[in-house]
């Protein structure tokens, strides 16, 4: 399987840059009905203020410009049709699932600008989405730690999104369904430290997925003066873990269900960042082994990619595009299904 992941961003452009960008992942500018389009990591490099609205549906521009870009990395490697696994978060999928069908089944001849030596050429590239699907962003997530098969069964399974954070019981039947937790996600943190940093400082009309690089990062730079953002960011998790996640946990699930469990795995990109890690193992270190896969940020395209190779028809290329707060990613596997 191969991915691609790109920051979840864009802004209006419709100027002529004159830029060498070695790679088309770090180069994305797209037209979309007339316009044209910073994505990804050349939005927060020369955009003013790129941006996503949270948990947009399949209608929205952000959705299907960051939808024409997965693809069109996905297009620069295939030569065949594609079924695609896309996903929502679990209380909306049933409510987008139809949409995003019509946003990408078909044929989508993708307009974009490809930057070299000062010169911007204007390409398009022809792709034929053939079949598509929308599942649940948690069940994709539960798909991929099965797939792993080193965290046993039953497994809690914790999706830790910018937008929204999900979690759920997974036996070797799928998701229990009572067990099913929808909260808020990272972006409660983020947010939290902006609004702390807001009260000495001027932040220079950052957007939040600007600042969420500099959440990232553990650092940002204000007036030339480097700020150290670790005891900040440390305290806006715990708080974020405090008076989110745990209570809606301990909402949920049961001292039975801890007890046929026998871990709990963190994905999304929320599970990169220690201080969750730590919050959870605090928690649940006396029932439960907390632990992560090595490329948590991961987990969701790669669910939506073995779910397209497991119902792939015969010809079709299974591809799996995840469209996310933070970050959007596509993964290209090959045809051939997967044994459970």
């Amino acid at each position: 399987m191969k991915c691609y992941s790109f920051p979840s961003a864009i802004e209006a452009h419709d100027y002529k840059m004159q830029s060498v960008v070695p790679h088309l992942v770090d180069g994305l500018k797209i037209q979309l009905n007339g316009s044209r389009y910073l994505v990804g990591e050349l939005a927060l490099r020369e955009g003013v203020a790129p941006h996503k609205i949270i948990n947009s549906d399949p209608a929205e521009v952000d959705y299907q410009l960051l939808g024409q870009a997965g693809l069109l990395l996905a297009g620069k490697e295939l030569s065949s049709a594609v079924a695609l696994t896309v996903g929502f978060p679990y209380t909306t999928f049933q409510r987008y699932a139809a949409a995003a069908a019509a946003v990408f089944k078909g044929t989508r001849e993708i307009e974009y600008e490809v930057f070299s030596f000062g010169r911007a050429n204007v390409q398009k590239l022809s792709l034929h989405v053939e079949k598509v699907e929308a599942i649940p962003e948690i069940l994709a997530c539960a798909t991929f730690v099965k797939e792993q098969k080193v965290y046993g069964s039953p497994v809690f399974v914790v999706s830790l999104g910018y937008g929204t954070m999900e979690a759920a019981l997974v036996g070797p039947g799928g998701l229990v369904e009572r067990t099913l937790v929808s909260t808020h996600g990272l972006r409660f943190a983020v947010q939290s430290v902006m609004r702390e940093l807001q009260k000495e400082h001027y932040l220079d009309m950052r957007t939040e997925h600007q600042f969420d690089r500099y959440f990232q990062a553990n650092s940002l730079v204000i007036r030339r003066k480097k700020v150290d953002l670790a005891a900040i960011r440390r305290e806006a998790i715990r708080k974020y873990y405090t008076d989110v996640i745990s209570p809606a946990i301990r909402n949920r699930w049961t001292d039975d269900d801890f007890y046929q469990a026998g871990a709990l795995v963190l994905v999304g990109g929320g599970a990169a960042y220690p201080e969750m890690v730590a919050c959870f193992s605090e928690e649940f270190a006396d029932v439960l082994k907390v632990q992560a896969p090595a490329e948590p940020a991961l987990a969701a395209v790669s669910g939506y990619t073995l779910w397209s190779r497991r119902n792939v028809v015969d010809g079709l290329v299974p591809v799996g595009l995840d469209i996310g707060n933070a970050y959007t990613a596509v993964g290209i596997a090959d045809a051939k299904p997967t044994e459970d």
